[in-house]
């Protein structure tokens, strides 16, 4: 039986953007039209012009996918997961089913509903939480395609920080007598690449293996590997990073080392290449893909079409449209903390800060409320990872929480004063978190507890503050959890994120400006006046984000912090999770966060801003730092588990009716 088969694919036929999944996805095409099915595509990235044919496959653009589907009144429906577009053309189709082709380890989780989901590999399978049918099959590589003899260059296919081109400028600065082969991915330059590297266009992939005596395969991440597969074929030895989907692809066939192991690689490269090794090497490539039968993957797939397109889809009922989720307030929280903004309206320093301690103790089993006074345009309540939120005006906050009476009141910034006033009338404990060591009117309230952000601003306030010896209080750095700032791969841009004159805007500004080749990347921010203008051509800017993790982290390479003041620089801390080297101005504050991981350069003296930038862009001193990042990273979060135990103890205690002991 012939079948009608509509695909809703990105691309088709674009030799300009070969990517791994494109080519996977066009042999799976080609072998269902080979088979005597209809195959037709429609383009769902946004294109003019008319239906056309490519290789005997109708392709249409995504402005004419009525026409299409009227045309091939299709038995199944095929498309990639997280293309948005095709979400809506295949809920357009009626009930057809639907087979979705899931090439890569996306951070969107959410496969939906499919009749079946394909994968490429076991490891990309077991990164989606999916209960539905699956199909696992490799990507059909047929060696004919690939097959040529090695040349002698050492290559990367990929110009990003996500398949490691820093790792290759690496390891071409510590090996200047070799040469290095670099294949441009479209729109993706990488800056400042040793001489003896050549930046290629993408062609023919044989002709890349042509010029290849190993293939490097630094990559954070990997549903399989097929290019490495495809170097093999040739005998070309792969040294890769030990990722799972790698590790299904080339098994022990490969040299692995750690993606972050600059000196690794260096050595791998050295030892491959000595002839005895690199003959041995040769031979188990040649050996793990003799066995390539790109003809059962593609037998498996049209079956699976088959099986698909014999059986109707499920009928799923309409869900009833949902009502906004009401959010719990407990009536008697045992702690409430009246402060003047919260996340995620307001994602600065202090609120994220605030945030963790309370949900520290949200999770300890303590009921918790957060009462936001100065932020009229939020909703009237909400939760964040399970913390509640409401946001009242001032003269309001203070009535309920008079009827509420709870145990303990925390507070910061403009409502600390009356916060510590009105805990002491309703004979509730206080708790004063400083964040800095300017004037904290607060103090003189005289609270219970008082919580340090950092060692520094406590002799600098009691000069000030002579008595505060007499009350209790405890450090607690602002908490920064790497897991939850890691960002998967970096990026190219050098980042400043606040984009105020404090923050050090004119010192990002004019570093553009002597690195010209360079890309930089403005994050604005939530506080003080907003600078972006002017900007040079390698300058970009873009809004505050609450997910600084894919926006803004995984695309820098070195965070700038020229800051004239930071009692302790959260967002340096947040990069260092990633491996990013941070340059700073000598703040008390952010030297306590940084420690040895920061390169520290006077903000006046830009010459020297842009010439720490040159050295941790590429090459062994970045590699260096990247290391003292990450271990001070790992530093800073055991700080954190114990400074938050420590945080519930005290609070506790308070609750209770403890007097803290003294710091």
């Amino acid at each position: 039986m012939s079948l009608r088969v509509l695909l809703f694919l990105p691309v088709y036929g674009r030799p300009d953007l070969p990517t791994g999944a494109a080519i996977t996805s066009a042999e799976y095409v080609a072998g269902l039209v080979a088979a005597g099915h209809q195959a037709e595509v429609v383009t769902t990235r946004l294109a003019a012009g008319t239906p056309r044919l490519v290789d005997g496959v109708k392709v249409w653009p995504v402005t004419h996918w009525q026409r299409a589907l009227q045309a091939v009144r299709p038995q199944l429906v095929v498309s990639h997961h997280a293309d948005r577009r095709a979400v809506r053309l295949v809920a357009a189709t009626g009930g057809v089913p639907h087979l979705l082709m899931v090439h890569g380890m996306a951070r969107d989780l959410d496969l939906g509903g499919p009749a079946m989901a394909w994968f490429p590999s076991q490891a990309c399978r077991a990164h989606y939480p999916y209960g539905g049918p699956s199909l696992v099959l490799p990507p059909p590589v047929a060696p004919a395609r690939y097959r040529t003899t090695p040349g002698d260059l050492i290559t990367l296919n990929g110009s990003t920080g996500p398949k490691g081109a820093d790792v290759l400028a690496a390891v071409a600065e510590a090996l200047p007598g070799e040469r290095f082969l670099m294949v441009r991915t479209p729109g993706r330059d990488p800056l400042l690449l040793p001489a003896n590297v050549k930046l290629v266009d993408r062609t023919d992939p044989r002709d890349v293996y042509a010029r290849t005596r190993l293939l490097l395969m630094p990559s954070a991440v990997e549903s399989y590997g097929r290019v490495g597969v495809e170097a093999m074929v040739s005998g070309i030895p792969v040294i890769a990073a030990p990722l799972p989907g790698i590790w299904e692809a080339l098994g022990d066939a490969a040299v692995y080392v750690d993606r972050d192991d600059a000196a690794g690689w260096v050595r791998a490269v050295e030892e491959v290449s000595e002839p005895q090794a690199y003959t041995a090497a040769s031979r188990r490539a040649l050996d793990r893909t003799a066995g390539l039968d790109p003809a059962m993957s593609l037998a498996a797939f049209e079956n699976a079409c088959r099986s698909l397109a014999s059986r109707p889809a499920p009928v799923r009922p309409a869900a009833p449209a949902a009502a906004p989720p009401a959010v719990a307030v407990p009536r008697a929280p045992d702690v409430v903390a009246w402060i003047h903004y919260g996340v995620p309206y307001r994602q600065a320093g202090s609120e994220t800060m605030l945030h963790t301690m309370m949900r520290s103790l949200h999770e300890a089993g303590r009921s918790v409320l957060l009462v936001c006074s100065d932020m009229p345009k939020a909703a009237p309540s909400w939760h964040v990872g399970g913390v509640p939120y409401v946001s009242l005006p001032a003269d309001a906050a203070e009535a309920q929480l008079r009827a509420m009476r709870p145990r303990v009141i925390v507070s910061h910034h403009h409502y600390g004063y009356r916060a510590v006033t009105l805990a002491r009338e309703i004979s509730a404990r206080s708790v004063l978190i400083l964040h800095n060591d300017h004037e904290q009117p607060a103090l003189d309230a005289r609270p219970d507890l008082c919580v340090y952000n950092t060692h520094w601003i406590i002799p600098e306030l009691a000069e000030r503050y002579p008595w505060l010896g007499d009350v209790p209080g405890v450090v607690v750095h602002p908490p920064v959890i790497p897991g939850e700032h890691r960002a998967a791969w970096t990026g190219q841009s050098v980042t400043l994120v606040n984009l105020n004159r404090d923050k050090g805007v004119e010192t990002w500004r004019a570093t553009a400006r002597l690195l010209p080749r360079l890309p930089f990347l403005g994050v604005t921010g939530a506080h003080g006046r907003q600078l972006p203008h002017p900007r040079h051509g390698n300058m970009r800017v873009i809004p505050q984000t609450t997910d600084m993790r894919g926006a803004v982290w995984a695309r820098t390479r070195v965070l700038l912090v020229p800051s004239v003041y930071e009692s302790y620089g959260m967002a340096a801390v947040e990069a260092l999770a990633s491996g990013l080297p941070v340059i700073a101005h000598p703040t008390p504050g952010l030297r306590e966060s940084l420690g040895d991981a920061g390169t520290f350069v006077d903000r006046e003296d830009v010459s020297a801003w842009a010439y720490a930038v040159r050295r941790l862009y590429s090459g062994s001193q970045r590699a260096e730092a990247s290391a003292r990042a990450r271990d001070r990273s790992a530093y800073l979060d055991a700080q954190t588990g114990r400074e938050m135990a420590l945080w519930v103890d005290v609070v506790t205690g308070l609750m209770s009716g403890q007097r803290p002991g003294l710091r």
